[in-house]
């Protein structure tokens, strides 16, 4: 039987010998651009190879499409790793060209390909059944004893505010069931692989590779904590308004001593968003009811019609249509009789022929509308860098790519902006409104930065080691409970592995990507709300037909990762550091409400950061439901819920509010 160590001997090897030789290899720049030419071409043509097979994959789970996968990415490896020894020619550390510098130093960096075709296909294998453990998952509904999808049954039913809470807390364990549970060895066995991989390129772990990305110039983990720290004082005052409107609807009893927020509650399956609940919190519940996913029904949209209105917004900054290719090959609803993975993502096909795609299972809501412009921002940022060398077609960094579409949205949620669009006959210029508005932007953006940040800082903790295979639930609910304030409504123990009920965990996606782009959007979206001559409040700016919006924000885009994300976030924003300062800005007046209404509430603005013992949930925990109760309902005074689901279907707000996060969504 051959040892991990057996396998990493001769590739290490061989690392070592050719970084022994750089000083000695070649400075002659006109033939690194002719070796460069080349290996661009081919690397373009490989690239496309492999998201060509994981596309058809995504549309079509079927084992033959996973083994073309595989066999894809392998080709793909082999290629960057011939191609990274052949680049040992040159001593491109010393070329004088720092452009020339700078594709040689990216193109070096292959990460985990430097292993030896064995690892390959184990790690490939591992990464495989980890992805299909998550797409294939389906968890009895306990109403109908059906097996159901997460999407969009399960989604659904823990967004309907007529679902009860115990129902919503049986599908709250049965998704962890169905998807994470299953996979935790195969887990333990992906951070071995790929970190022992990863070592062969010179990091000490995958923790530390995933950082390189951002080319941190100082301690990255401590800048993340940092923007943290900044950003919580706010997020308290948040999550003390909303446990104050929770806790009577729901009842107390299901609440812990500890002041945590129970995750099955929030109306979503991670409680990332918060905005499904928002017709139990609205600040101002009479001020706003206007249903816009019905006035998008009533005016005959579908999903086509959305991806046109969000075409029509980047063509009226001076960005473009989409292409031709795009039309042709965008998946925008889900196709009928195969599995295929839901989860909203935009893809570059590294043709230089316009082949960009977007995978959405749409459904025509507001929230939606929110889910296109994202995914087409991605989709402007790969028309915009087509034309860079295929190293360089990527974002400034990874919160960049995540943060375009957003700050898109910011605008396009703009009151005014859905008078412009026909969605809203007009707006109401009062204190009231604009705080609702303020309110429930913050309920999907302000509620997701601590999950935005606990997911990496739980992964980073793996892959150094400091937490151990026999810790990851622990660890994992350790995080839940100090930094986002949310405990489990059941007991939770090793036997369990909730990380990987997450889709990016399974799917080996970096996560604070997210984290960093929601303080990003804020930067961006003020920069161009300048550049367009806004005047007024941050919160109401519309900068649609903005053509100098318009010039500022293509010219970021073209850049792709050509230069470092500081000298682009500084042409941009004139500063070089990710900042909490323009969010904080942009939700003044909601963050003065939230104090003045915290004064008048008994709950603490803080909570424990232990999650609740043992003792509490064996006092608590209610046996599994087995049908559904009639609609929970209130007449209770300052939540202005009515019976069953009047409000939402009357409140445009409401809708707002469920405004979903996406990335490749989150």
């Amino acid at each position: 039987m051959r040892t991990l160590s057996n396998l990493l001997a001769v590739p290490l090897l061989l690392v070592l010998l050719l970084g022994c030789c750089h000083a000695s290899g070649s400075t002659n720049e006109t033939a690194a651009r002719q070796w460069f030419e080349q290996f661009n071409s081919d690397l373009a043509v490989q690239r496309n190879l492999a998201v060509e097979a994981g596309w058809n994959y995504a549309v079509n789970i079927t084992d033959e499409n996973s083994r073309k996968r595989v066999e894809a990415e392998l080709k793909l490896t082999e290629f960057l790793k011939l191609k990274r020894t052949e680049m040992q020619q040159f001593a491109w550390r010393n070329f004088t060209d720092k452009n020339l510098t700078r594709l040689f130093s990216k193109s070096d960096d292959i990460g985990t390909s430097v292993a030896n075709a064995t690892m390959q296909e184990l790690y490939s294998s591992v990464k495989t059944r980890l992805a299909t453990f998550y797409n294939t998952a389906k968890v009895k509904d306990p109403r109908s004893g059906e097996m159901v999808p997460l999407e969009p049954n399960i989604v659904a039913a823990m967004a309907d505010p007529d679902v009860s809470q115990l129902v919503k807390r049986d599908f709250w364990v049965g998704w962890r069931d169905e998807s994470g549970k299953k996979m935790k060895n195969d887990y333990e066995e992906f951070v071995r692989l790929g970190n022992a991989m990863i070592r062969e390129a010179g990091y000490a772990n995958l923790a530390e590779y995933w950082q390189s990305w951002y080319e941190p110039t100082s301690d990255f983990e401590q800048t993340m904590e940092k923007l943290w720290t900044e950003f919580k004082p706010y997020y308290s005052l948040l999550h003390a308004y909303v446990r104050s409107k929770l806790r009577p609807h729901f009842g107390s009893e299901i609440f812990p001593l500890t002041n945590h927020l129970p995750a099955h509650i929030l109306g979503n399956m991670w409680a990332q968003s918060w905005a499904n609940v928002d017709h139990l919190t609205m600040p101002y519940p009479e001020s706003w009811t206007v249903d816009i996913t019905k006035e998008m029904l009533r005016k005959g949209w579908n999903s086509t019609t959305m991806f046109r209105v969000s075409e029509e917004f980047f063509a009226s900054l001076g960005l473009g249509n989409m292409t031709d290719k795009f039309w042709a090959k965008t998946v925008m609803d889900r196709l009928p009789n195969v599995e295929m993975n839901c989860h909203a993502s935009a893809w570059d096909f590294y043709t230089n022929e316009g082949d960009f795609r977007v995978k959405q299972c749409t459904s025509v809501t507001l929230p939606y509308l929110a889910t296109t412009h994202h995914e087409m921002g991605h989709i402007q940022y790969f028309m915009q860098y087509e034309k860079q060398p295929v190293p360089f077609r990527d974002g400034a960094n990874p919160g960049f790519h995540e943060a375009v579409g957003d700050t898109i949205e910011l605008a396009v949620m703009t009151p005014e902006h859905l008078v412009k669009i026909g969605l809203l006959n007009s707006t109401i210029d009062s204190n009231e409104y604009y705080v609702n508005y303020m309110f429930l932007m913050a309920l999907k953006k302000l509620a997701f930065i601590p999950f935005g940040y606990l997911i990496d800082k739980w992964r980073w903790s793996v892959f150094k080691g400091e937490v151990t295979p026999q810790q990851y639930n622990s660890a994992w609910w350790k995080l839940r409970c100090d930094l986002q304030g949310i405990s489990s409504p059941v007991p939770r123990s090793e036997d369990d592995f909730d990380p990987g009920a997450k889709y990016h965990v399974p799917g080996n996606t970096p996560y604070i990507r997210y984290f960093v782009s929601h303080f990003l959007q804020f930067q961006f979206y003020e920069a161009l709300c300048n550049k367009s001559g806004h005047t007024g409040p941050l919160y109401k700016c519309d900068f649609y037909q903005s053509k100098e919006a318009g010039d500022a924000l293509k010219k970021m885009l073209s850049a792709g990762s050509s230069k470092h994300w500081e000298d682009t976030l500084e042409e941009l924003t004139g500063t070089r550091e990710v900042s909490a300062a323009p969010l904080i800005r942009y939700f003044g007046p909601l963050f003065d409400f939230l104090t003045e209404a915290n004064k008048n509430s008994s709950e603490p603005l803080t909570w424990s950061s232990e999650c609740p013992g043992d003792d509490w949930y064996t006092s608590t925990t209610a046996p599994p439901s087995t049908t559904a109760p009639p609609p929970q309902t209130t007449t209770s005074g300052s939540s202005g819920r009515l019976a069953g689901a009047t409000w939402l279907q009357l409140s445009m707000a409401a809708l707002l509010g469920a405004l979903l996060s996406t990335l490749l969504t989150r």
